[in-house]
């Protein structure tokens, strides 16, 4: 008997070892690595990767071969042309000079690349931010599960009293329907609210790509109320961390750099050129032959377009205007982040306002439970009396739970606000 109870403890510790708990900071992991929208904004980043080697290019010399076969049918006395000719050309041109349109183009690459990393950057803070407000919503709506659930046994309780008191002649048949109504009304609720958590599950599963129970959820990042902030100090991280604001700022930096670039077209452009060119007659293959013609030459060119109708600059004032609008959506995208910045942390306080107002209201509604108890089962108190008391004690609890959580919504958002989610790999 001993050995069959230490193999079952040790299969129960086995199975506890095997279960393992996922926390906030593992789910938003998970999320980053099956999420298919953080594939695409690599893939982009890739692109520009590609798109910065493309420009790179620009500063090596372009190297050309050909060949071409000609067979001509011509049996007039005149034809100066060979009837059969193969030509081979192989150049090498390289820009010395293009009034540095490369390397501004090079610099403007470079910064979209950043820019798309920041694009990046802040999917992942998103992420990060759905993740951690889809494991609150399951944490309320099983908090809420419980509320409803212990409503229904308060209800089931008080039913069998004033059914036992209907019996012997102390309610009326009215005081037992009024109960029951009550009573399915609170089983109705407990079943949606159970719909409810699962649902939430479903949606975090979506989220985060993982296999998920409410047994195997940790909750723990949610035991402590995260600390009160001064606005003066979210506002400096706010301008420091945000990816939307810095891609912005690197935004108006390409277009500088466009401008520039824009500009190089007033300047003259000077190119060296390396040709060789071989030519047989009446053969068919290259290089076999008696009858041939080959030559080399280099050559140096320097040119420069006095007129083109004024679309250089027309090109140099769409560039500058570019700048003008990027300069803007930064002005604008910076009030708005600190107006939302301002009414998070005006949700925060009132959050915490109301949740210490509300389990102040969850003691009273208690201990109004309490004393209503005391006085129905000493028939003082009616029917309705104790259907409010449980009335107001569910309400007084589910309060509580939506100030907590506000709380922690709140806090969640403001670590968005100013990217505080540690996306780093």
């Amino acid at each position: 008997m001993k050995a069959i109870k230490l193999m079952l403890f040790a299969s129960c510790l086995l199975l506890a070892a095997t279960v393992h708990a996922q926390n906030l900071t593992e789910l938003q992991r998970a999320a980053l690595v099956h999420r298919d929208l953080v594939k695409t904004y690599e893939a982009i980043v890739d692109q520009q990767v590609q798109n910065i080697r493309e420009v790179r290019g620009n500063f090596l010399p372009s190297v050309d071969f050909s060949y071409t076969l000609n067979r001509l049918r011509d049996n007039s006395l005149t034809a100066l042309e060979y009837k059969q000719n193969d030509r081979f050309l192989g150049s090498i041109t390289w820009n010395i000079f293009a009034g540095f349109k490369d390397n501004f183009d090079l610099k403007t690459a470079r910064v979209n690349e950043e820019i798309d990393r920041l694009g990046l950057n802040a999917v992942k803070q998103d992420i990060f931010l759905n993740t951690a407000l889809l494991m609150l919503e399951v944490y309320r709506n099983q908090a809420n599960q419980k509320v409803a659930e212990d409503a229904v046994a308060l209800y089931r309780d008080r039913h069998r009293e004033v059914a036992l008191k209907h019996q012997v002649g102390i309610l009326t048949k009215s005081d037992l329907l009024r109960i029951k109504v009550e009573l399915d009304n609170a089983e109705q609720e407990a079943r949606r609210a159970q719909a409810s958590v699962q649902k939430s599950v479903n949606a975090l599963m979506r989220e985060t790509g993982e296999e998920i129970s409410l047994e195997t959820l940790d909750f723990s990042c949610l035991e402590n109320l995260p600390e009160k902030t001064d606005y003066a100090e979210m506002e400096a991280m706010l301008l420091k961390n945000r990816s939307e604001l810095l891609a912005l700022e690197k935004a108006i930096a390409a277009a500088r750099f466009q401008v520039q670039s824009a500009k190089a077209q007033l300047y003259p452009r000077a190119d060296v050129s390396a040709n060789y060119r071989k030519l047989d007659f009446d053969d068919y293959y290259f290089g076999s032959s008696d009858l041939q013609e080959d030559d080399m030459r280099l050559q140096a060119t320097v040119s420069i377009n006095i007129f083109d109708g004024l679309k250089k600059y027309s090109r140099i004032r769409h560039a500058r205007i570019e700048e003008k609008k990027s300069e803007y959506d930064r002005n604008e995208l910076e009030n708005t982040l600190k107006t939302q910045l301002h009414n998070t942390l005006l949700d925060l306080e009132v959050a915490f306002d109301n949740l210490q107002v509300a389990r102040s209201s969850r003691a009273e509604a208690e201990e109004n439970l309490r004393v209503t108890d005391l006085a129905f089962k000493q028939g003082l108190n009616t029917s309705s009396d104790i259907l409010d008391a449980i009335f107001y004690l569910s309400r007084a609890r589910f309060n509580v739970i939506s100030a907590y959580t506000q709380v922690f919504g709140s806090h969640f958002e403001l670590q968005r606000q100013i990217e505080g989610f540690d996306v780093s790999p």
